[in-house]
């Protein structure tokens, strides 16, 4: 009493008059507003002429005393404000400093003390501290439980004069004489709730607190503290306390109630799912949504779900006219819920709101979407920037809209320079999806790194695209950034370039390596606001601070591996790239670089790590669980072959087998599938016993092999037993013979090796391919190459166009070309090659695996062997070198035939011609050997752009 006496000469009044009115309109000045004490305040204030206390001396205590006792100007913050800075309180507040309490936690539960400020801040600091200053059991035993003093003072918010009762009721409640948990947290603990989700139910419950936890605590756990019903039928469907704590925020002493209304309506007392819960399950809609659109409902939550439902469906479950309108525009419910997340009580305003500003009564689209539909924007586009906007949903919307076009419904500038880097308001929406409120400000940040105030590609924006990476490219990295995309790509940016636009260390040692922006850009898909950390994480793992590589790239490149094999992997692996990455290579390495039992497994059956790259590429951050899921279902903990794999690759009656090689190109790209499409191929080829099916037994009677299978179903991945089921019924009947389209391939010299090595990787093309050759007018170019004694034998044909899968309509067109005319004579190019001594066959050697390049190679290869006079050369030492040595030397280079018979011409000729001392030596010493020394030295060679070694 004392020290509230002398806090009203604190703040000395200058105007007498007004402040003893002010204190005798109101009771604030003390607990009883009797005249006799408002006549001993006035007499204070009267009396004391001490100069104010400057605040700025002592801002804490200044904010603390507001928050507290109230306005400033009240006696009773200047009564609460000097016990603050004298005496008793100072210290106080200093052992609360030196014990590390935050005065915010502390303030908000005395919230509303008002004129008790002061003893009730004594109270609670006596609760918390002993007479020499040291925590009392209050303070350390919540604390040594991992409960933060924040989660009970927000329970605890605004308990007020009764503070210390308030706190050491709730304190008792969780704990025991002895500081031991009781039945209440030991039972929250056990089934992994943490005090945040109660908290923030039970924020602001004050003096009532423990009797409202309680209460809360009897709706969720039984006396012995299991689940009760209503916890394990919300968690059946997918819903937890941190749900129900999103939904029931701010609710405080009217949470149990609020739940009970909520709960009642999705479920009935067995716990079933009503027809509200049965409606919204049928079109995708589980609790998790609605939780998410009722967050922060509070005590209207029944009422706003009610609300909402009724605005999408009629009382026997019937969409209404705004759902069925929305629908046939693209939006689904699912997408109303990301719209309305978050918009708690006002969620069926702003979902009314929005329909209106898109469709009129009748359910006719207005200007707004007419305009954005005749641009080819989707309403799904539109949803997903504007998800998470809440009750903001509709003015987000417009405000975007005004940004894309003009009164009239032309495009503004924005939407045009986007536009014209192809870059779609599909891209757009996945980069700003879930910003929400700020999409219009968003936006027009992406926009302004990306272009200048005229429309000019910014300094950014040209560095990405000079090294490869262009606009849909960044659309891939950023998906998901939402709000951070502006500051996430200039990081980005900041990591591969420097202020003039030079690559940094760190690119230019990836390039080194072959790695160029497109393969990062490939591994950081989806990164989002996380691409910075994910390239730098990632990049360190690969290279030290001086840019030497590091243990894991030395060890994965000693075995076969390179840096661009682990892009292909780390596709789409995002902000999980360096964890997928570390998770793989403890998979095949151990600490000190040797080889695990899986990988001297693999190797044994002759896969490498390059063939298992292939298999599980674009796998991104499931890569380490695809590779393992794959071991495991190959072979057991010996690393012995487990059934299925035996299937393939072990002879029965010495029948036919696929290889573990085979398998490995059928599963190429198959990535996180890996298993489950290798599974599924083995079901429609084997049974249960590893006897063949029919399917199988089809293809291996019409004289397909194991390799001419995995040819054809090369890097079909997850999608490979779909693929041959097609082609079985392509290439058979039901009677299981041969279909006219295979027997026509036949009948016109083809084989199923031929077949399967041009359309390797494309079967789906056969059909289309049979009517090209057999059927439409294109059947003319068939017919020329293969006819007469100019023309080339089906199996030479099949070798030059191996790979071009489905470009092999345009490799036989061009090729065609390239070597008759209309009439099906032959054009110069060929009759030159032949008259030169080239038969088609060798012709086919040179261009072996040229695939759809073939044409535009055999080009080049004339000018360099006619125009150029190389081959006049060659050919002039007719003893050692003819047309069919050539084309043995030259076989299996493939693409790179210009280059090297180039190569070959400098080692063997100079320019005039005349032998070089290399080919001398040849011819003095391995004559009869001179094709194939040159053959290894081309092979070698193909490799590399060095010359050959004399």
């Amino acid at each position: 009493m004392e020290s509230s006496e002398r806090g009203r000469d604190a703040f000395p009044s200058k105007r007498s008059s007004r402040s003893r009115s002010s204190v005798k309109g109101s009771p604030e000045g003390g607990r009883r507003p009797t005249k006799k004490r408002r006549s001993a305040i006035d007499k204070a204030s009267k009396a004391s002429k001490r100069p104010r206390i400057d605040v700025s001396t002592n801002d804490k205590e200044f904010k603390f005393a507001k928050s507290v006792a109230g306005r400033e100007d009240s006696p009773r913050f200047k009564n609460f404000f000097h016990y603050l800075t004298h005496g008793e309180g100072r210290e106080c507040l200093e052992v609360l400093e030196r014990g590390g309490v935050n005065l915010a936690n502390m303030s908000n539960i005395l919230g509303k003390a008002g004129a008790s400020a002061s003893v009730a801040f004594k109270g609670l600091y006596d609760v918390w501290f002993d007479k020499q200053g040291n925590r009392t059991r209050y303070l350390k035993t919540p604390e040594e439980n991992g409960i933060k003093l924040s989660s009970m003072s927000s329970i605890l918010g605004k308990a007020g004069a009764n503070a210390s009762e308030a706190f050491k009721k709730l304190y008792d409640v969780w704990f025991d004489n002895y500081g031991n948990k009781t039945k209440y947290l030991k039972a929250l603990e056990d089934n992994g709730i943490n005090l945040a989700s109660v908290s923030s139910i039970l924020h602001g419950t004050g003096i009532n607190s423990a009797r409202d936890f309680i209460q809360l605590y009897n709706i969720f756990f039984d006396e012995q503290g299991n689940k009760g019903q209503y916890l394990i039928t919300l968690e059946e469907n997918g819903m937890g306390i941190a749900n129900i704590s999103g939904i029931l925020s701010g609710a405080r002493s009217n949470a149990p109630k609020v739940f009970k209304d909520l709960y009642n309506l999705w479920f009935d007392a067995e716990g079933n799912k009503t027809q509200y819960l049965e409606t919204l399950k049928e079109e995708g809609i589980n609790l998790a949504n609605i939780s998410s659109i009722l967050s922060k409902a509070g005590v209207n939550a029944p009422k706003a779900f009610k609300d909402l439902y009724d605005l999408c469906f009629d009382a026997t479950g019937n969409k209404t006219l705004y759902l069925k309108t929305l629908e046939e525009n693209g939006i689904g419910i699912a997408n109303i819920s990301g719209i309305l997340s978050g918009t708690g009580a006002n969620a069926p305003r702003a979902f009314k709101d929005l329909y209106d500003l898109w469709f009129d009564k009748q359910g006719n689209q207005t200007r707004y979407l007419k305009t954005l539909e005749k641009e080819g924007i989707k309403l799904s586009n539109i949803s997903g920037i504007v998800s998470g906007a809440g009750a903001n949903a509709p003015r987000a919307f417009k405000h975007l809209y005004d940004l894309w076009f003009d009164e009239q419904g032309s495009k503004t500038r924005y939407l045009k320079c986007l536009e014209k880097e192809g870059i779609s308001l599909s891209n757009i929406s996945s980069i700003l999806h879930g910003v929400g409120t700020n999409a219009p400000k968003a936006f027009i940040e992406l926009y302004d790194t990306f272009f200048d105030h005229h429309g000019n590609k910014t300094q950014c924006l040209k560095n990405l695209e000079k090294n490869g990476v262009n606009l849909s490219n960044v659309s891939c990295i950023l998906n998901g950034a939402g709000a951070n995309a502006t500051k996430t790509l200039k990081n980005v940016c900041e990591l591969w370039f420097d202020a003039k636009g030079n690559e940094t260390q760190c690119l230019k040692m990836l390039r080194k390596e072959g790695i160029n922006l497109v393969n990062i850009s490939s591994i950081l898909s989806r990164a989002g606001a996380n691409a910075p950390k994910a390239f730098k994480d990632l990049y360190n793992l690969w290279f030290d601070s001086t840019g030497n590589k590091t243990k894991y790239l030395k060890t994965l490149e000693e075995n076969g591996m390179g840096i661009a094999n682990i892009s292909g992997i780390l596709s789409g692996a995002g902000a999980n790239a360096k964890e997928a990455f570390k998770d793989l290579y403890n998979l095949w390495f151990d600490a000190n670089g040797c080889k695990t039992r899986y990988l001297t497994t693999l190797e044994n059956e002759g896969i490498n790590l390059a063939r298992l790259s292939s298999i599980l590429h674009g796998a991104g951050a499931s890569v380490a669980k695809a590779f393992k899921e794959l071991y495991d279902f190959w072979f057991d903990a010996e690393g012995n072959k487990k059934q299925q794999l035996k299937h393939f690759i072990e002879k029965r009656n010495g029948g036919k087998c696929f290889t573990l090689y085979n398998l490995s190109g059928i599963l190429s790209k198959a990535g996180a599938k890996a298993k489950h499409a290798f599974k599924k191929l083995h079901n429609i080829c084997f049974n249960d016993e590893g006897e063949r099916t029919e399917l199988l037994d089809d293809f291996y009677k019409a004289r397909f092999t194991p390799s001419n299978l995995s040819s054809l179903l090369c890097a079909t991945g997850s999608r490979a037993s779909h693929v041959l089921k097609r082609l079985h019924n392509v290439c058979f009947d039901e009677k299981r013979e041969i279909t006219r389209l295979l027997g026509d391939f036949y009948k016109a010299g083809f084989k199923p090796g031929n077949l399967c090595s041009m359309l390797s990787g494309a079967p789906h093309n056969l059909e289309e391919l049979h009517d090209f050759c057999f059927v439409a007018e294109t059947s003319v170019y068939l017919n020329h190459l293969l006819s007469g004694k100019a023309g080339f034998k089906p199996s030479s044909l099949c070798k030059m166009l191996h790979g071009a899968g489905a470009n092999i309509f345009s490799a036989i067109i061009d090729f065609h070309d390239v070597c008759f005319d209309e009439g099906g004579n032959k054009t110069q190019l060929l009759s030159d090659f032949h008259n030169a001594g080239f038969t088609p066959s060798d012709l086919s050697k040179i261009l072996s695996m040229a695939g759809s390049n073939a044409a535009y190679i055999l080009k080049n290869f004339y000018e360099v062997c006619f125009n150029k006079g190389n081959l006049r050369h060659f050919l002039a030492q007719d003893k050692y070198f003819t047309p069919n040595d050539l084309a043995r030397i030259l076989y299996g280079v493939g693409i790179n035939v210009c280059p090297i018979f180039e190569k070959l011409h400098r080692l063997c000729f100079d320019k005039d011609g005349r032998k070089t001392k290399y080919l001398k030596n040849l011819i003095k010493n391995d004559q009869h050997k001179i094709s194939d020394i040159l053959h290894e030295q081309v092979k070698k060679a193909s490799s590399t752009s060095s010359e050959f070694q004399e």
